[in-house]
């Protein structure tokens, strides 16, 4: 008898508990492979943009944004990306972008550039612990051989993607993305180097920056950023690696070229493990700055669209063509009785998004229907 008045004591808890109802979420794909030329098992992080897989049979393709330690960076940097570009937050700040995550396990010798025996403060490495963490220094090309030939080719095979490509690095990982922006300018169009290890080697490419900004091709534009942590936190220890990344941004000014913009970006009340949130928000804002323009700008004028998507290949060096959340939101509104029906602009716009994406059943019922009521 006990049993059976606990078992109907329970049943209203059972019935609430299948109420609930729980179901995995995704936030990209790990592939993990052997690499040829790393001689070893490497592992990338993969998330494709929220239109990526909604609009089907779309020839849309976007932007590729490589984040070097990639088991630590992914996950918070896709919230920050698809914050500022996906329309489910009706924030177009930046264009939506494939994210590749690249794991760096082994930092000191994927992500130095040459070997050094030398510690951050300039001096040789004296004690058996430093001399063992330097030991493998200097893999930095063989990595950059690794990401071109390895990473690259799969992402761009498999994915829709945009010959337009961003490096993105913290500490030694912006150590060697402003030496790949440097020494290799035509592998990324653009660089977020968030408070980088450029002591490295005695600050060796800081002292280069000159004569290798001399001999930046001028075929496009290319955007530098970087980030610098408040030095006076550390009571000025620190001093041998904020004066390396101010230095470096005292050659991009020097230098003087047109077709590189560069921001030097002092971030106070940071430290080096704490910059990076704002580093990728102040980046890529800087990165991609004149992409945003207001959707009520467009409805007013739709021409707009693609002059100002001609605009940003000179000003950012993205060349895109305008993209299909940005025609639903203005076909939305343009027809929308209770938002700012326009029969004329909305046709004009249909008729233009049609000519990018020719495809989409949306575009092709929306005109059906005005072409009805005319």
């Amino acid at each position: 008898m006990q049993k059976i008045i606990f078992f109907i004591m329970l049943l209203p808890l059972m019935s609430v508990a299948q109420q609930f109802k729980s179901s995995p979420i995704e936030n990209g794909v790990r592939i993990d492979f052997n690499s040829r030329i790393m001689a070893e098992d490497r592992i990338i992080w993969i998330k494709v943009p929220a239109s990526y897989n909604e609009q089907k049979g779309t020839a849309q393709s976007y932007p590729v944004m490589y984040v070097l330690d990639g088991k630590t960076a992914f996950f918070p940097i896709t919230g920050v990306v698809s914050f500022m570009s996906e329309k489910d937050h009706v924030n177009y700040q930046i264009p939506e972008m494939i994210i590749v995550g690249v794991d760096t396990e082994k930092r000191f010798r994927d992500l130095t550039p040459n070997a050094s025996t030398k510690q951050p403060n300039g001096d040789e490495a004296k004690t058996p612990e430093q001399k063992l963490m330097m030991k493998e220094s200097g893999g930095g090309e063989k990595f950059l051989k690794f990401l071109q030939e390895e990473v690259f080719t799969y992402v761009e095979k498999n994915y829709r993607t945009n010959p337009y490509r961003l490096y993105v690095g913290h500490s030694l990982g912006g150590l060697t993305s402003t030496y790949t922006f440097l020494k290799h300018p035509d592998i990324f169009n653009a660089v977020i180097s968030i408070d980088p290890s450029l002591w490295w080697d005695g600050a060796k490419y800081v002292n280069e920056a000159p004569e290798l900004l001399k001999k930046m091709p001028t075929d496009k534009m290319r955007k530098y950023y970087v980030s610098v942590i408040d030095s006076s936190n550390y009571g000025g220890s620190l001093q041998f690696h904020t004066n390396a990344i101010f230095n470096i941004g005292k050659a991009m000014e020097n230098a003087s070229l047109k077709n590189i913009q560069y921001k030097v970006d002092y971030i106070p009340n940071t430290d080096h493990s704490s910059i990076p949130m704002l580093s990728w928000y102040n980046g890529l804002l800087f990165i991609f700055d004149g992409y945003h323009k207001s959707h009520y700008d467009y409805m007013n004028d739709p021409d707009l669209i693609e002059s100002h998507f001609k605009d940003i290949e000179s000003k950012i060096g993205l060349k895109m063509n305008p993209p299909q959340d940005i025609f639903e939101i203005l076909v939305h509104y343009l027809t929308s009785p209770d938002r700012y029906p326009d029969p004329v602009k909305a046709r004009k716009v249909l008729k233009m998004a049609l000519k990018y994406y020719p495809e989409s059943s949306y575009f092709q019922n929306k005109l059906k229907e005005l072409d009805t009521k005319s």
